[in-house]
């Protein structure tokens, strides 16, 4: 499920062009050039937090429900009215919808909107609530039922605001991540939610040394992450005596954290933060800051695996939003307001490779050109080639789903042709094979043959999908028990246990390659 957020006349957001954006789990990018807004919009879910807080509230629910008034009180601001847009004079509004709509009934009416109205004048704020079936709560006396759940004065009918306390109970648990981000700056001890100098520091130390076996575990996860990411063969971390800086050991080599550029400090700090919070949600703003564009990718990738729902970033980076966004909006100034809309386009692929400085790629030794079906398949990839250490010498982009993995597509493919040679360039996709035996779908064949037509390596997988080669174990240490892996040619959808797409990749990175090695899957990136 996902949720539907409205903004008006907040910040820059003016209610002639209201921003309407959607989140939930994976990756949502926000992309657009300076001053468009992303940056604001990220820190309105900073901001707004004691508002989360309060409609995550049993108590606060019922009193919201019933037309009471509260208190705004954003955070992190010196003028609370700040955050009103100044381009008028007119209420803030944000609504917030849960996508898709769940039925209730005649007794049990769920909660799928909501909308709150912020006056400028006094900063009270009032909530509306729409349920499904629609209910009037100023013709009922409403009491608390359970946590999340209202009943009415004759106990026949129940308010059922499970699922939007659940949201909201979520961004509660979010961690806002701004563009600065050094370890050793000594200033102050915390930057939004991220802790910085000294405090960090000894924080780090604390959580290595210290006798809570779970946060020496989690620090050797951290160190093993940046260990993965940068291709080190040996990486040690720790703080220094006098417990003002970090010492890094790099196979074999001592250095001081000031002596290693910002990406490898802001690694640290970043992923320490959130493996210590531990959000629902995790918001940062342009993760591409300081890092090579081969690293990227890994950094989001590895940063969302210590958020439990989704990572939302800005980012002006259109080629690192197309090869992970699950969700993409595009933000641009226009007049006093600002355009959002859903940035869904056909990659034009000279246009993308340039988009993502495909020649810095080369640069550091990429060899190969990787085409998959789509976002969730680049993460997932991304894992599968790490169990070979080919992760940073294989590009890996989206093909869009069935916008291009069909026939007669020589054209579009063809624009790769004019960055590298086509024997660089492989593409691996789902054949969606309904049984053993059965031949890819129609759609797939041709794509094999457009690919072949070109030059390019061509695999379509002998078991229905990606996610038939994700092994149990995997899942059940991801998932849970009551998880299972899929049969061979089992649709991801129509299993009784099935999960979301979108968190295949999770998965991927538990996966071992002796349990990828001799499946065509492991054959074929092997090869590359």
């Amino acid at each position: 499920m996902e949720l539907q957020i409205r903004v008006k006349n907040y910040r820059g957001f003016e209610d002639s062009t209201p921003l309407i954006i959607t989140i939930g789990k994976g990756f949502t990018a926000l992309v657009g050039p300076n001053n468009a807004g992303k940056s604001s919009l990220l820190k309105m879910f900073y901001e707004l937090r004691g508002l989360w807080s309060q409609l995550s509230n049993k108590d606060e629910f019922r009193e919201l429900f019933r037309g009471n008034i509260r208190g705004l009180s954003p955070q992190g601001v010196n003028d609370q009215r700040e955050i009103f847009c100044d381009s008028n004079t007119r209420d803030m509004e944000i609504d917030f919808t849960l996508l898709p709509e769940s039925l209730g009934t005649e007794h049990v009416r769920v909660v799928n909107h909501i909308r709150m109205t912020a006056q400028r004048a006094s900063l009270n704020y009032s909530v509306n609530y729409s349920c499904n079936p629609n209910f009037d709560p100023a013709k009922h006396q409403m009491r608390v039922f359970d946590e999340s759940t209202l009943m009415d004065d004759s106990g026949q009918v129940r308010i059922d605001g499970r699922s939007m306390i659940d949201h909201f109970k979520k961004l509660v648990n979010g961690m806002y991540i701004g563009p600065f981000r050094n370890a050793i700056s000594q200033a102050s001890s915390s930057y939004f939610d991220i802790s910085i100098g000294t405090e960090f520091i000894n924080t780090w130390n604390q959580w290595k040394t210290g006798p809570n076996k779970g946060q020496n575990l989690a620090i050797e996860r951290i160190t093993e992450d940046i260990r993965n990411i940068f291709g080190f063969i040996k990486l040690e971390i720790t703080a220094t005596p006098d417990l003002k800086t970090l010492q890094v050991n790099v196979d074999g080599r001592p250095f001081k954290l000031g002596e290693h550029g910002a990406g490898l400090s802001q690694f640290i700090v970043v992923f320490a933060s959130a493996a210590i919070r531990k959000p629902d949600y995790i918001f940062i703003d342009e993760p591409e800051l300081s890092l090579h564009p081969s690293l990227q990718i890994d950094f989001l990738t590895s940063l969302a695996s210590y958020a439990a729902e989704g990572v939302v970033f800005a980012t002006h980076s259109i080629g690192l939003a197309r090869s992970i966004g699950d969700r993409i909006f595009s933000l641009q100034k226009k007049g006093n307001g600002v355009i959002c809309k859903p940035f869904e386009q056909t990659p034009n692929y000279a246009e993308f490779l340039g988009e993502m400085s495909f020649s810095s790629f080369k640069e550091l030794g990429f060899e190969r050109i990787l085409l998959v079906e789509g976002v969730t398949d680049v993460k997932t990839i991304q894992q599968f080639l790490r169990l070979l250490n080919k992760d940073h010498k294989v590009v890996v982009l989206p093909l869009g789903g069935d916008q291009l993995a069909k026939g007669n597509v020589e054209v579009e493919l063809g624009e790769l042709a004019r960055i590298t040679s086509p024997g660089n360039i492989a593409a691996l996709v789902d054949s969606e094979r309904g049984s053993a035996g059965a031949a890819p779908i129609a759609a797939r064949t041709l794509f094999e043959q457009s690919c072949k037509k070109l030059g390019f390596k061509v695999q379509l997988t002998q078991r229905r999908a990606i996610e038939n080669y994700l092994s149990d174990r995997a899942i059940k240490e991801e998932r849970g028990p009551s998880f299972k892996a899929l049969g061979p040619y089992e649709a991801l959808k129509a299993s009784s246990n099935a999960w979301d797409k979108r968190e295949s990749w999770r998965i991927a990175r538990r996966m071992k390659w002796q349990e990828l090695e001799t499946t065509d899957i492991g054959e074929f990136l092997a090869s590359l």
